[in-house]
């Protein structure tokens, strides 16, 4: 799998990255919850919303074809305060080539054992990728990522 430490150069080259000590990567249920007031996990999400502040964020490309679904993008104001945490420097598009192909052919081998959305694999290729720096996890799908996260010392957030 092509990756390394350009990957990041990559997703930061006309950026200034700000230099936080934790690196959270972001699955797209916890945007799902932290914008939308009716989400279950809703709470949850603001709580955990110091991290958006306080590390370096990850997010990946895929989640955010994801995030902004029909529902996501008629909520103006949603999409606003999404478009300002985007805009800041310490907020990274970490893009998905790297991960692309080898993501679909394994959702494609494995949905007899593990059914588990194209998304979802790319975080995992993602988590499992050692040339990404990234201390943390911010989902509530826990169970598609914790043994990478356990095998990585990753924080399940």
């Amino acid at each position: 799998m092509p990756h390394g430490p350009g990957l990041l150069r990559l997703a930061s080259k006309t950026r200034t990255m700000a230099s936080f000590a934790k690196t959270v990567l972001t699955d797209t249920g916890f945007w799902y919850a932290f914008y939308d007031g009716r989400d279950q996990y809703h709470e949850e999400a603001e709580r955990k919303g110091y991290l958006l502040e306080t590390s370096t964020v990850l997010l990946p490309w895929p989640c955010l074809y994801e995030t902004f679904n029909t529902r996501f993008a008629k909520n103006a104001v949603a999409v606003r305060r999404f478009e300002a945490l985007l805009r800041q420097a310490h907020v990274i598009r970490l893009p998905d080539e790297p991960y692309r192909e080898i993501a679909l052919e394994a959702v494609m081998t494995t949905v007899a054992s593990r059914s588990m959305a194209l998304v979802d694999m790319v975080i995992r290729l993602i988590l499992d990728d050692i040339n990404v720096r990234k201390h943390g996890l911010l989902t509530f799908n826990q169970r598609d990522f914790s043994d990478l996260c356990r095998k990585h010392r990753i924080e399940l957030l």
